[in-house]
């Protein structure tokens, strides 16, 4: 059973609200931390291991997600999960990276990653977003 548009976006925006606190997160922990440092002594290597972290965190949240429990945290709580299109199994870690790597830098391109998004509005028969068609995969309601 496809997923309602509504979930979708839904799900979209609670994933951005989840990680938008995760970074706020990281930043007011690197704030607190270069505060207690003396003034000069490794000022930088928070600030440093704060973006190393926050690189991994990110390329690794939605396809790590995807992959292991077939959902992010905001699918998870709309009732969705990520299935194949050919034969609605679950994402191959490498499948859900492709899919991830095709929504990422999307998000670069002005209006792209809006447009990108929203296309499950539209889309018939499966309620694709331009990701899943380039990677064979539709969102589903979770059984």
């Amino acid at each position: 059973m496809l997923a309602g548009r509504g979930a979708r976006l839904g799900a979209r925006a609670l994933d951005g609200l989840f990680q938008t606190a995760a970074v706020i997160v990281v930043l007011v922990v690197v704030g607190i931390i270069q505060a207690l440092l003396p003034r000069g002594a490794g000022a930088g290597i928070p600030t440093a291991l704060a973006g190393i972290v926050g690189v991994v965190a990110a390329l690794f949240y939605e396809p790590f997600m995807n992959w292991k429990y077939g959902a992010t945290f905001g699918k998870r709580i709309c009732g969705l999960r990520i299935a194949r299109l050919n034969d609605g199994a679950d994402l191959s870690f490498g499948q859900a990276v492709g899919r991830w790597a095709v929504v990422f830098p999307m998000g670069f391109v002005p209006f792209l990653g809006l447009l990108n998004v929203l296309w499950c509005c539209w889309d018939e028969p499966f309620r694709q977003c331009l990701h899943d068609k380039v990677a064979g995969t539709v969102v589903v309601k979770r059984v």
